[in-house]
Formats: C-alpha cells, sequence, structure tokens
C-alpha cells in the first residue's frame, strides 16, 4: 500500500474518533442540562384576578373590624372619663363634710343645752342662725340631713341602739333620733342612730285584754 493512502486512513480514522468524541459531549451536555433543569424548582405561578380580588377583600374586613373595636374602646374611655369626673365633683366635699359632722353634733346640743337658760337667749339665737347657716351650705353642696323620727326602721340608713316601748308608735318604727346622720348625693356619710318601738307595753297590753270578756265587752267590775 503506498504512503498516500495510508494517510488517507489514518485521516478517515482520526476524523470519525473526532465526531465520535462530539457526540458523547453532545449528549453528556444534552444530559447535564436536562439533570439541571430537573433540580430547579418551579416558579409560583401569578394569583388570578379573582384571588387577588378575594385577598383585598378579606384585609379590608380585618381592617374595618379593628377600626370598629378601637371606635368602641375610645367611646367606652370617654364614658368612663366622663362618669368619673362627674363622681369627683359630686363627693368632693365629702371628706371635708364627714370632719364637719361631729362639729354640728356639739353646736346642736351645745344650743339646746343653752336654751334651758333664759339669761342666755340672745346668745342661743346668734348661735342658731349660725348653726342653720351652716347646714344651709351643706345642702347646698348636696348634703342631706336624715333624722327619721316616726319612720319605719331602715338599715341601710339607720343604726338601731335599742327598743322602747311606745303606745303611739307602731312597733319598729323610729321613736327616738339620738345622733342625725347624713348623706351626700345618696351616698351615705353616716347613718342615724335610732331608738325603736317595740309597741305598747306589756302591763297595759295585759291589763286591757284582762278588763275584757270572751265576747269582747266590758267586764262587770268595770261597770
Amino acid at each position: 500500500m503506498s504512503d498516500e493512502k495510508k494517510q488517507d486512513l489514518t485521516k478517515d480514522e482520526e476524523q470519525k474518533s473526532a465526531e465520535s468524541a462530539s457526540a458523547e459531549e453532545v449528549s453528556t451536555g444534552s444530559a447535564a442540562a436536562e439533570e439541571s433543569d430537573a433540580a430547579e424548582p418551579e416558579e409560583p405561578s401569578e394569583p388570578s384576578l379573582e384571588e387577588r380580588l378575594e385577598a383585598a377583600r378579606g384585609e379590608s374586613q380585618a381592617n374595618y373590624d379593628r377600626y370598629v373595636r378601637a371606635v368602641a374602646e375610645m367611646e367606652n374611655y370617654r364614658r368612663r372619663a366622663l362618669r368619673d369626673k362627674e363622681e369627683a365633683r359630686k363627693y368632693a366635699v365629702s371628706s371635708l363634710t364627714e370632719s364637719l359632722l361631729p362639729v354640728l353634733d356639739n353646736l346642736g346640743h351645745g344650743l339646746k343645752a343653752a336654751a334651758e337658760h333664759s339669761e342666755a337667749q340672745g346668745f342661743v339665737q346668734g348661735f342658731e342662725m349660725v348653726y342653720q347657716q351652716l347646714k344651709s351650705i351643706l345642702r347646698e353642696h348636696g348634703v342631706e340631713e336624715i333624722h327619721p323620727e316616726g319612720e319605719a326602721f331602715d338599715p341601710h340608713r339607720h343604726e338601731s341602739t335599742g327598743y322602747v316601748p311606745h303606745e303611739e308608735i307602731p312597733e319598729g318604727n323610729v321613736v327616738h333620733v339620738t345622733r342625725r346622720g347624713y348623706a351626700l348625693n345618696d351616698r351615705l356619710l353616716r347613718p342615724a342612730m335610732v331608738l325603736l318601738s317595740s309597741g305598747p307595753s306589756r302591763a297595759e297590753t295585759s291589763s286591757g285584754e284582762n278588763g275584757r270578756g270572751e265576747d269582747g265587752e266590758t267586764s262587770s267590775s268595770e261597770k
């Protein structure tokens, strides 16, 4: 075989070898590309118009609910503030009034004792005016005097110190007020100390019953 033919064969073999290597590289690259595509995550799809609209509606409703709760809380706070302010105004003088109550008691006792002496009538009239003026000022500020003589006993406003028999006042009603009570705008500052009636005395009731016969008429000894 000539040298030229040998060279041509050698070239053909080299060309076939290069083509085979190129084909292997192409197949290898395609496989790598396929593996890379498989490894990469798929991109999320865009939400539809209906989905975006529904999300916007939900967010709007949540914002409205928060707004309603905030308005309700603000209104409740405003009402509490007004109520606290009104109570502070109504009962601002409660501590001062409680401090003045013993002074009123002593002044009233002194006037009652001085009224028994004729030579002190001028002083009694002057101090009586001061006494009434002081009570008038307290009334203007909402102070109410509790003097329940003859009334039914009220455990919320009265304090009982005992029972005494009485012919006219029913049992359980107030016979005598030993210390006056006071209230400030319906809030009790001090209960009234009272004596209650126990009804007619038993001795008189028994004598009245013994003086009548079984038919209710007066016995012959009383005629």
